[in-house]
């Protein structure tokens, strides 16, 4: 199932009053596709209209301010959170590209990432995940030598056993 077969199934299901389902979709998805900031808009509005405030705020913390619900949402989060630079950036989990983020969504990353180095010395660092298309194709290929290497590891392994049972029975051959 693609991405928009994805996205139609949870405007299905919110259309239905499956929100909390949809919700968990949408984060699920984000967490697939990090870089595809119109889930995040899409989830922090799905909160907005389901009154809550402050999650909206979470995921709308990257997105510019250019209506004045977006503006509020993210300060209700921020407060909610004491403005802890190390919270917000626990809390959002930014596992895309930085790189690929809009001008603002970046200078907002960066000046989360310097506060919280600034407040608690320690900046949350999260690894990018790769959707399973991508992960199929970046797993480890092993080549004729690693596993002739594996083989006789294994031979080795095997063998010592053997050995030492062969060893005991020739003891006990000279005791006897």
């Amino acid at each position: 199932m693609n991405l928009k077969d994805k996205l139609a199934k949870i405007e299905s299901e919110i259309d239905n009053g499956l929100k909390l389902k949809a919700a968990d979709r949408l984060r699920n998805l984000i967490n697939q596709y990090p870089n595809e900031t119109g889930l995040w808009d899409r989830l922090a509005a799905l909160y907005y209209e389901s009154g809550f405030l402050d999650a909206a705020g979470r995921y709308w913390i990257l997105t510019e301010p250019t209506e004045d619900r977006i503006k509020r949402c993210v300060e209700i989060y921020e407060k909610s959170v004491n403005y802890s630079g190390t919270k917000i950036l626990q809390d959002i989990t930014f596992r895309g590209d930085k790189h690929s983020l809009s001008e603002f969504a970046l200078k907002k990353l960066t000046d989360l990432e310097v506060d919280s180095k600034n407040k608690s010395k320690y900046i949350p660092t999260y690894t990018n995940k790769l959707n399973k298309s991508k992960q199929n194709t970046a797993q480890y290929k092993s080549t004729f030598k690693d596993k002739l290497l594996g083989f006789a590891f294994a031979t080795f392994l095997i063998s010592i056993p053997i050995f030492a049972i062969i060893g005991f029975i020739k003891v006990i051959h000279w005791v006897l």
